[in-house]
């Protein structure tokens, strides 16, 4: 079915380059200078993941998107080419660690529904661009092939992990997803993992319709759609014993598939026993 009109939102506000102003692209080898630093600091705290360039041109981008995986190793991109700013995401090993054993659980659960491949595909950090021509890839991201075949259709389901100090953009990556997907990314998982308290704060955001305050230049545009905050869970793996708290982490099944349940089939729940085995082994020295 055709998607219906829609607008994204606009590109300074998803960079968030007023928040955080991007410092001034010179050379692939200051940015990976930069990358190495911000390696080091994030190996003993809780700082932001992410580097924000400006003044990256097209051609500058697709050099970086070349060159950059070859000297710096594994980093995700998002550019934003009508305003000419790159966002890097620098992973770690605990980012890496949450993302794969939440995912783990939910392949698991919809296995053990008989839900297989050719309706629960793993897209991994897939490339996806937007109607502004901004790109971005995923921590973890799945859909449904037999409704979504093409290798442009969106995602249903995302995940985003970072420390706590990165906590505001990755609630813009979720805006991201949705704003550019027009609300055809259905589930985005926010997670924040904070190594001094030992915690992870799971955020689960759906895509909400909204209409942007009227004004001459925006009198005939389409709704946009923007990420609508529905559950908040926590993890805390430093107390004694360790616990979980705040609401319950529910991926409803016909976000995630795409379709009614048919009994067995049900909604996919992370429960407390679930997450607190899945998060068990993050803060592992």
């Amino acid at each position: 079915m055709p998607l219906q009109p829609f607008t994204v939102l606009p590109s300074s506000q998803l960079a968030m380059t007023e928040l955080f102003p991007p410092r001034a692209y010179t050379n692939l080898r200051d940015v990976s200078t930069i990358i190495f630093a911000l390696k080091k600091q994030l190996e003993s705290r809780d700082v932001s993941q992410y580097i924000s360039l400006k003044n990256v041109s097209a051609s500058n981008f697709r050099y970086i998107d070349q060159h950059l995986p070859r000297l710096c190793g594994k980093v995700k991109v998002n550019y934003y080419p009508d305003i000419v700013t790159l966002i890097i995401k620098v992973p770690t090993n605990v980012h890496e660690i949450v993302h794969t054993n939440i995912g783990e659980e939910v392949i698991l659960q919809c296995r053990g529904m008989g839900i297989g491949r050719a309706e629960f595909l793993g897209l991994g950090a897939t490339r996806y661009t937007g109607p502004t021509a901004s790109n971005k890839e995923a921590d973890a991201s799945w859909k449904n092939p037999t409704l979504r075949p093409k290798h442009v259709d969106w995602p249903m389901l995302v995940i985003e992990v970072g420390v706590s100090e990165s906590m505001p953009r990755l609630r813009n990556d979720a805006a991201w997803w949705i704003s550019n997907s027009g609300g055809q990314v259905r589930i985005v998982i926010v997670i924040k993992v904070t190594r001094a308290t030992k915690k992870v704060v799971i955020e689960k955001y759906i895509p909400k319709q909204v209409v942007l305050p009227r004004t001459r230049a925006r009198a005939r545009l389409p709704p946009v759609y923007a990420p609508d905050l529905v559950s908040t869970t926590t993890v805390d793996q430093g107390a004694h014993p360790p616990t979980v708290g705040g609401d319950r982490l529910i991926l409803e099944f016909e976000s995630v598939i795409g379709r009614a349940p048919m009994p067995p089939e049900r909604d996919i729940e992370l429960t407390p026993v679930i997450l607190l085995d899945a998060t068990r082994y993050v803060f592992v020295n």
